[in-house]
């Protein structure tokens, strides 16, 4: 009977240990994955915050010493893949910088340019399409091959949906549309370019004076859709911080 007795106790103190290093692996779990959390959320605040500043290359540690194992891993991940998407997009503005996009409505300009027929202004248009489509591109590759990557981590198994949750929304609707935004942008600006080529205007007091009542219509119709679409922009960009954290 005693044997039985000893017995029982042993196997109920081996259950219960099994049962408290489960419940103390579940606690660690849930601690590190918080931690993976708030990291993830610190680093994009930084990132996104030194993104800002367009004209200079990001700048930034995608590693962690507050995580390790897996979780540093998926960490790192995903970090660099932000990062790249990010210095990708500045890379963008920065080529329509340098092709002089910011002044392609510039009054001076135009009136110069409109006494080689335009040539300098069609070609910006054609640049600003190319450099559009090839950011473009490039975006939904770099996803593609980190998509890819990302099957093949050496991560646990279980951890894989995180990781995929964590990609799928790297590939955030702030960026798509403020992307789609700009486009918009830009084809406004040709149709305003159009209206100029094709009707009589000359430059007075750094405007166009338009000769003709429907094309200045048509024209500053144009104009204040650029304004609204650059105002939806800027709430998109506005309510980005706000949609980052309950995300996390």
């Amino acid at each position: 009977m005693r044997r039985v007795v000893v017995l029982i106790s042993s196997v109920t103190i081996i259950i219960f240990a099994a049962l408290f290093y489960q419940y103390q692996q579940q606690q660690d779990e849930v601690a590190q994955l918080h931690v993976y959390q708030t990291v993830l959320y610190e680093k994009t605040e930084q990132l996104y915050a030194q993104a800002q500043d367009w004209q200079t290359p990001i700048e930034m540690t995608t590693q962690d010493q507050r995580l390790d194992g897996d979780y540093r891993v998926m960490a790192d991940f995903i970090l660099s893949y932000l990062k790249d998407n990010a210095e990708a997009r500045n890379v963008y503005l920065r080529e329509l910088q340098s092709m002089g996009w910011d002044d392609f409505l510039d009054v001076k300009r135009l009136s110069a340019d409109k006494k080689n027929q335009y040539q300098h202004t069609q070609q910006m248009l054609r640049d600003a399409r190319s450099l559009a489509t090839q950011y473009q591109q490039n975006k939904a590759q770099r996803h593609e091959t980190a998509l890819a990557a990302a099957k093949h981590l050496d991560i646990q198994p279980r951890l894989k949906q995180t990781l995929f949750e964590g990609l799928a929304f790297s590939d955030d609707e702030q960026s798509n549309a403020v992307f789609v935004l700009e486009q918009q942008i830009l084809a406004k600006a040709e149709a305003m370019f159009k209206i100029l080529k094709a009707n009589r205007w000359e430059a007075k007091q750094g405007k166009f004076f338009f000769y003709e009542d429907q094309p200045l219509a048509e024209f500053n119709q144009l104009y204040q859709q650029v304004l609204e679409l650059n105002s939806q922009i800027e709430t998109i960009k506005n309510s980005h911080k706000a949609k980052l954290e309950a995300k996390l």
